[in-house]
């Protein structure tokens, strides 16, 4: 499935992201976690939200783990797309 916000088109299938005419290489989780603000942008998925549908529950992992992702995939897009609601999660919005 292809989600589109803006001039943002990330295709699920082929795992690319693409601003305009730039496709974007993000690492696999990376990928998902865009994909995953980017499928209701706006909404705030709170931190727990996101390691348990991106990492899963089974999985231990940092406390900084989403930042330091959150931080490479600003760093790859380029554009201020995803906003950080202090103490509680992250936002996709255009």
């Amino acid at each position: 499935s292809t989600i589109k916000v803006g001039d943002f088109v990330i295709d699920r299938e082929k795992y690319l992201v693409s601003f305009g005419d730039t496709e974007i290489v993000l690492a696999r989780k990376e990928f998902e976690l865009v994909a995953l603000l980017a499928s209701k942008p706006g909404k705030v998925f709170l931190r727990n939200e996101i390691l348990n549908r991106i990492w899963g529950t089974d999985v231990i992992v940092g406390d900084r783990t989403i930042d330091v992702h959150i931080r490479k995939i600003r760093q790859k897009l380029g554009v201020d797309c995803i906003s950080t609601v202090k103490g509680v999660g992250y936002k996709f919005e255009i």
